[in-house]
């Protein structure tokens, strides 16, 4: 099938590069088409360039001219025209805009907030595999993994369910977003992304609970308009292999529109084999990532161990990924448009790989000791042996069932100058979400499945309105409701007997329902001085029904659990614009309200413990300073730097708990500890951040950044799970006319064992014995544009080969790997 597809678009990139005669070809000094140009002629005529900057002219014209908003204008007469003419880029006196602050376009100079700015062929030229590699790439995000189908971004020291997902104004985060690392990033489509934008630091008052440490804002490509002509078509289709997980991903994009009805589609389909770990190994510490064995099942149900005949090769984790992107706009008039958004992703089972890498814990001296990969000297048909006695791998089987993703939403803008706003945004729209979970225990004949499916309704208002030239007001409401619904059964792998089991939630279901409002004051305090102050309140629901068959075996001191919290949060902050300065700073507040993964999750069986609901958690809580300072040196050098400290109160943690007096409990045979999710410390963390961007000449620049975080709990000072050690990237590019060159650097530091978070001391199987190992790699990019029609990609991750893995992560990053991209336009 992967095949046919990629057939497919090879024959459709042939098909749909023509060659005009007699038309003229307008690019940019990149060899780019130009879409749009004016070409006025002596005879009053009037054409439009298409997509690819093609645009046909009458021959019998003396004179031309060439005009568009972004490029100086020009003029020829017949005689000077060429086949090929190319328009010089305007020196822009605009101020650079940004969406994600106050979710309307604001000068960047303007907000106080550390934002990183993310535009599309930024992003294209590194060929990332999905948006979870796009963050990474900037070298500001770092990106944690537990298997190759997944990217759980770290920022300021959260994660998972403490920074927050949006798409085009929308929140992706629900009520089952989990507080360990969460991989569901990787369900928006990178090649839909027209920018995106990394907002630092707590973003609540704008949007709510979870943005503790950040929000990442996505926005995808809109439809446009035909403006000029009766119709507009145009579009773009990509191929793209890379080496290390032999991918294949295709891509195809257009937009159909006349001047009130617009479309535009994006569909990608990707498909992974296992990822392959580099072969150096700088010392024997890093071999400890290497894949020994494989499993296998024979007819009878007995599972049985080989020897992995390539230990670089991790088996099993490959999987396959199906996006696409709807979008349809109709222009009531010029203030009035409604647009219909259908998003949609899934993908096939994904293996959880750090999972399969587990070994069962080994008796000695009358308690039981850990063992990992590192320790195995031998292996057989039924066990494996290592230095301390006989093993096997904890799982036979672990893999999370297709993850589904679907959101639909209508929206509605309005650009009128009426008392109560400007600009208005009503979002009306339903995400339907799967996450499957399936595993096996060694040699144990029963499978466990568990099903859990979330519709989540949501409504988003958001207004702008300017009071006067110095003042303006940004507020709206937010409304959520989500309702989940969790089964759960065993079944016999030889006999297909089915029973059924205790669910991951609730089994007679859970809602959750959130309800709030915000306002932003923004006001110019003098021509170089803004200052913003912004209040929000949320009122959060959660019901959970525990009088299900299965739930009902647990004998909870109640059938129902009912909670209802409010939190209230604000910011204030300046920013301070002199020449070639940028002085920003903020305090603000953010929340963590505790949603139905950490309240009212009732059963986790493949970590062998059970876990209870917590009626009495409560929101996390933090409060945030930080300051960023950037110098410009004229238009050759940036510098900038960011610190920040935090404050967290009441931070929810899995501990130890009981259940009927007891500290543990037994389940269908097996012992399970008893814990639950608990607010406990108080924490502090505190980081910094660089970066510098330097001209060398008019093509060759120097880009690096560097981030550090330190983050541990009060009173037991330990150290907390998701900062990770300093890390950041280095590139050299080249960039004239058509062709684009760089070499990119990426570095992280390490963490002794004994200096891990304690619940990352618990899961050896994805560290080394000297704890997370410092690496740094060295690639090459490069893009260039054949043609008005056709543009190539090649690049090289990871030149040296290194065997490394990010912090946290429970798989190796990819070897050496070649990556080659085409990409047609038409």
């Amino acid at each position: 099938m992967n095949n046919r597809i990629v057939q497919c678009i090879l024959l459709s990139l042939i098909i749909i590069t023509p060659l005009y005669a007699q038309k003229i070809i307008i690019e940019n000094e990149e060899g780019e088409g130009i879409r749009g140009v004016l070409v006025s002629t002596d005879r009053n005529e009037v054409s439009i360039s298409n997509a690819v900057g093609v645009v046909q002219l009458n021959p019998e014209a003396k004179s031309f001219s060439f005009s568009h908003v972004n490029y100086e204008a020009v003029e020829y007469t017949n005689e000077q025209l060429t086949a090929v003419i190319v328009l010089q880029q305007k020196i822009q006196s605009l101020q650079e805009v940004i969406v994600g602050a106050n979710k309307w376009e604001e000068v960047k100079s303007e907000v106080p907030q550390q934002i990183l700015e993310i535009q599309k062929k930024e992003a294209e030229f590194a060929l990332p595999q999905t948006t979870a590699d796009m963050l990474g790439n900037t070298g500001e995000v770092f990106i944690q993994k537990s298997q190759m189908g997944g990217g759980s971004p770290m920022i300021r020291g959260f994660a998972a369910n403490q920074v927050l997902l949006v798409v085009d104004g929308v929140r992706m985060n629900n009520a089952i977003y989990r507080s360990g690392n969460l991989q569901n990033s990787i369900s928006i489509d990178p090649y839909s992304i027209s920018s995106a934008e990394v907002i630092f630091g707590p973003g609540s008052v704008m949007y709510g609970s979870d943005a503790l440490g950040g929000v990442m804002d996505f926005h995808t490509t809109l439809p446009e308009y035909a403006e000029r002509s009766k119709k507009l078509f145009y579009g773009d289709a990509q191929l793209k292999y890379a080496s290390a997980m032999n991918e294949n991903t295709a891509n195809v994009h257009f937009n159909l529109a006349s001047q009130k009805l617009a479309w535009t589609s994006t569909v990608s389909f990707s498909s992974f084999d296992d990822l392959k770990s580099g072969g150096w190994f700088p010392s024997e510490d890093y071999q400890f990532g290497n894949k020994l064995f494989l499993v296998s099942t024979d007819e009878n149900g007995v599972d049985q161990l080989d020897t992995n005949p390539n230990q670089l090769r991790q088996s099993p984790s490959g999987y396959q990924q199906l996006n696409t992107l709807q979008k349809v706009a109709f222009k009531v008039n010029d203030q009035l448009e409604l647009m219909y958004t259908f998003s949609f992703s899934n993908t096939s089972s994904i293996p959880r790989y750090d999972r399969l890498t587990e070994l069962n814990p080994i008796m000695s001296n009358g308690a039981y000791m850990e063992v990992t990969m590192e320790d195995v000297i031998e292996i057989n048909s039924t066990s494996l042996i290592t230095t301390y006695g006989t093993t096997t791998p904890k799982f036979a089987e672990w893999e999370y069932g297709p993850q589904y993703w679907m959101m639909n939403n209508i929206r509605l803008i309005a650009q009128q100058n009426r008392s109560w706003y400007d600009n208005l945004s009503l979002i009306v729209g339903h995400q339907k979400v799967k996450e499957d979970r399936f595993f096996r225990k060694f040699n144990d004949t029963k499978r466990n499945e568990s099903y859990v499916s979330l519709e989540l309704f949501h409504l988003n208002m958001d207004v702008n309105k300017e009071i006067s030239k110095k003042a303006s007001l940004f507020y709206g409401i937010e409304g959520t409701y989500n309702d989940v619904q969790s089964s759960a059964i065993g079944k016999n792998i030889l006999t297909g007997e089915v029973n059924k089991a205790l669910p991951r939630y609730a089994g007679g279901g859970s809602q959750m329902t959130t309800l709030a409002g915000y306002i932003t004051g923004k006001y110019k305090l003098t021509n170089h001085l803004v200052g913003t102050a912004g209040l929000r309140y949320t009122e959060t629901f959660i019901k959970a029904d525990y009088t299900d068959e299965a739930s009902k075996t647990l004998h909870l001191p109640y059938d129902q659990l009912n909670t209802q919290v409010g939190s209230i949060t604000g910011a204030i902050g300046l920013a301070y614009h002199p020449d070639n300065w940028q002085l920003n700073t903020q305090f603000a507040k953010g929340f963590k309200a505790p949603n139905i993964d950490d309240i009212a999750k009732v059963y986790n069986p493949s970590k062998d413990d059970l876990v209870i609901p917590n009626p009495q958690l409560k929101p996390t809580d933090v409060y945030t300073l930080d300051a960023t300072v950037i110098h410009y040196f004229g238009d050759k050098l940036r510098v900038g730097a960011n610190a920040y400290y935090s404050w967290l109160t009441n931070i929810m943690v899995r501990g130890p708990s009981t259940f009927l007096g007891m500290d543990s409990v037994f389940i269908e045979g097996d012992e399970y500890a008893v814990t639950s999710l608990q607010n406990a410390d108080q924490a502090r963390i505190w980081g910094v951040s660089a970066h510098v961007f330097y001209h060398f000449t008019e093509y060759l620049h120097l880009k690096g950044t560097y981030t550090y975080t330190n983050g541990r709990e009060l009173i037991t000072d330990a150290p907390l799970r998701h900062v990770p050690p300093f890390f950041g990237r280095l590139t050299l590019g080249y960039k004239k006319q058509k062709l684009h060159l760089a070499l990119v650097g990426n570095y992280s530091g390490g963490i002794a064992y004994d200096a891990l978070a304690p619940i990352e001391q618990t899961k050896p199987y994805l560290y080394s014995k000297e704890g997370a190992l410092p690496w740094w790699t060295l690639g090459f990019n490069s893009s260039y544009r054949l043609t008005n029609y056709l543009e190539c990609h090649f690049t090289v991750d990871n030149i040296f080969d290194l065997a490394y893995r990010t912090y946290s992560s429970g798989i190796n990053s990819p070897g050496r790997n070649f990556g080659i991209a085409i990409k047609g336009y038409f």
